[in-house]
């Protein structure tokens, strides 16, 4: 024993460290410096032009989310079609994609089309095509837009026609979230008429005009500033029926084209996105001061609409305007009061704000202004609690760089990573020739599976986080929206009844997939409730309820025992298996049997439900989603189904060195 901690003092002494300290491995592979070096500038420079980019706020800050085609059967085609009231002149159309709940989590890009074609019309119904995704697969973009450039030229309507439409849920589908047409810095598109091959209608959710009302997951078109001012705030009100208003007055009249209205947001609350934002409002425009010859250019009288962190658009059309004023009618519901806040109101000419620096005027302001920093001046400085406005071309590009970054980024991680294991590995190696090389080669081994235990720890805590956030996020964001039209003055009983139910559904939701995480990776095998297969049970029992189930379980521990991340793959794969037979089976028997094979596990689950053509070949369908989950665990999956004969679904996971004996 002494003799191989000689040896190891030796060996460091030799790499000319002191022996009391142990080194870290990159340390010691001091030929991969300069490498890692290099990697470790590029990620630096990387983040700090991320830093100065704009951020995508990847929530869904109103209740709506967009548009979605039905789900039926034998619809080859689906299509969504945005046409202008008379020709205009465009340069860029944006698709904004999705977020929504699927069946596996909140999927950002939800109802993104696999292939697709993005035709431009004239007037004259002739087309141009302007983006063709039609001969391979295009990547799921997420929360990022997707923008088509291209000349200016007269347009009427746009259309996007999905040849492969998106099918995570088994259904095929198209969704958007917006759809803009672009001339220079505006949207032409808000407020279009909008047509489709079919609709999902589901009330403010899922509606044909939401593919035009400015609503999108991605957030405000600023580029963030540390010194961000939130914009006017009202004096506080003891009821919602207080009218209060502002108004913006320039130079002199000027033809405007549209009103933009920024709605404030206060970081400190995360669910107050619109903060102060009437339930009831009006936009009027005027020459005079006094509003005598005022013009209405735009209102709002939904009090349970919800406008979230997004543009607010009300085209003038080119009329000569003076003077233009926000007049709330019905305030916003704070906590045991009522206020009205905006951060900036912007009056739009040839895509530029002219509206900066000019005078505000308020009917009152709140006392607290100053210690808060809200100011009415804050209404026309081009700022927002974010950072500051910019176009919406200039937007969109930053937006594009921002998700080029990102990508490059993921690959220098990567790179790095791999280089410093490959350094690990010639330090092992060049250890084993020197002094001392098999009690250091021991202690390297040590160092490295603890890194790697560390690795593998973080690993599924990012990915526990990002389960808990798909599913409880999404839950929470619910309770927090239903509560929201719950507290309004004019709720009634029976409305109310409805929420509480609702928000104790979701609840009962969260507890449940809450529960089963907890204790599907608690370590105390030993304890009867924790045993993670006894979560697989409850969860084939709670979601094929009022289905004639069998379950086949080991009776007995099992020899071998699943690390904890193969669980958690077990568990969402079951889970994944289960949702499409709740779903869209239309099964009345399933069974689910797991049982321990010759090389670790067997998983099969049956149904004798409507079933499908299983043959045809579908890269947005998911089975794609299941096999990617298969192939994380190295397991082997086997699905058959026949239209009318049911599905069986067959995966077979191999046991690996960190599964443990029982």
């Amino acid at each position: 024993m002494k003799f191989t901690q000689l040896c190891l003092f030796a060996s460091l002494l030799t790499l000319g460290v002191s022996g009391q300290e142990l080194p870290d491995i990159e340390r010691l592979a001091f030929w991969s410096w300069g490498t890692s070096a290099q990697l470790k500038e590029e990620l630096k420079a990387i983040d700090q032009e991320l830093a100065k980019l704009p951020a995508l706020a990847v929530v869904n800050t109103s209740a709506s989310t967009g548009f979605k085609t039905a789900i039926s059967i034998g619809e080859n085609v689906r299509w969504l079609a945005v046409e202008l009231s008379g020709e205009a002149v465009a340069d860029t159309v944006v698709l904004a994609p999705a977020l929504a709940k699927a069946a596996t989590g909140v999927v950002a890009g939800y109802g993104f089309p696999v292939r697709f074609v993005l035709e431009v019309f004239d007037a004259k119904g002739e087309a141009t095509v302007v983006l063709d995704a039609s001969r391979e697969d295009f990547p799921n973009p997420g929360c990022y837009p997707v923008v088509a450039r291209f000349e200016p030229r007269r347009l009427m309507r746009v259309r996007l026609t999905a040849l492969e439409p998106w099918a995570l849920d088994g259904a095929d589908t198209l969704a958007m979230a917006e759809l803009l047409i672009l001339s220079g810095n505006r949207n032409l598109a808000a407020g279009a008429k909008v047509t489709c091959s079919s609709t999902r209608a589901a009330p403010r959710t899922w509606t044909r005009p939401n593919l035009v009302d400015w609503i999108t997951p991605m957030g405000l078109p600023v580029r963030p500033e540390p010194t961000g001012a939130p914009g006017f705030h009202s004096a506080v009100a003891q009821t919602a029926e207080a009218t209060k208003h502002v108004t913006v007055s320039l130079r002199e009249p000027m033809p405007l084209d549209e009103v933009l209205v920024v709605p404030a947001r206060v970081k400190a609350v995360p669910l107050w996105f619109d903060y102060g934002f009437p339930h009831e409002y009006k936009v009027e425009g005027a020459l005079n001061q006094d509003f005598s010859d005022a013009v209405l250019l735009g209102e709002g009288t939904d009090r349970f609409a919800r406008q979230g962190m997004n543009l607010v658009a009300f085209p003038v059309g080119g009329r000569n305007i003076q003077h233009v004023r926000f007049t709330a009618k019905r305030l916003w519901l704070r906590q045991k009061d009522y206020v009205f806040a905006l951060a900036e109101l912007a009056l739009m000419r040839d895509g530029v704000n002219v509206a900066l620096g000019a005078e505000v005027t308020a009917s009152d302001q709140s006392t607290e202004a100053s210690r808060m920093n809200w100011a009415p001046q804050q209404l026309t400085d081009g700022l927002t609690a974010e950072g500051t406005l910019i176009p919406l071309p200039d937007w969109f590009s930053q937006l594009e760089r921002r998700q080029s970054l990102e990508s490059k980024r993921s690959g220098l991680v990567q790179r790095l990573d791999d280089h410093l294991q490959g350094a690990r590995k010639q330090v092992v190696y060049a250890s084993i020739g020197g002094l001392g090389g098999a009690s250091l080669l021991s202690i390297l081994l040590l160092v490295r599976q603890q890194q790697q235990r560390r690795r593998d720890a973080q690993r599924l805590q990012e990915k526990l986080a990002r389960d808990l956030h798909d599913e409880i996020g999404s839950n929470l964001g619910s309770i927090a929206m239903i509560s929201s039209l719950a507290s309004e003055p004019n709720t009634t009983p029976e409305s109310l009844r409805a929420d509480l139910a609702e928000i104790g559904q979701v609840a009962a939701e969260s507890a449940d997939s809450m529960r089963d995480m907890v204790q599907l990776i608690n370590p105390r095998t030993h304890a009867p409730e924790s045993r993670w297969l006894e979560v697989i049970h409850r969860l084939t029992e709670r979601l094929l309820r009022g289905i004639e189930t069998t379950c086949e379980f080991p009776a007995h521990p099992l020899q071998l025992e699943p690390d904890l991340e193969t669980r958690r793959e077990i568990y969402l794969l079951c889970k994944e298996a289960l949702h499409n037979i709740a779903r869209h089976a239309r099964a009345s028997k399933a069974s689910v049997r797991i049982a321990p094979s010759a090389k670790g596990l067997q998983v099969l689950i049956t149904d004798n439900g409507v079933g499908f053509d299983s043959g045809r070949s579908s890269t947005g369908h998911g089975i794609g989603n299941m096999q990617e989950r298969a192939s994380m665990m190295g397991a082997q999956l086997r699905l058959s189904s026949k239209p009318g004969t049911g599905t069986t679904v067959q995966f077979d996971v191999p046991a690996t060195k960190r599964w443990r004996r029982s």
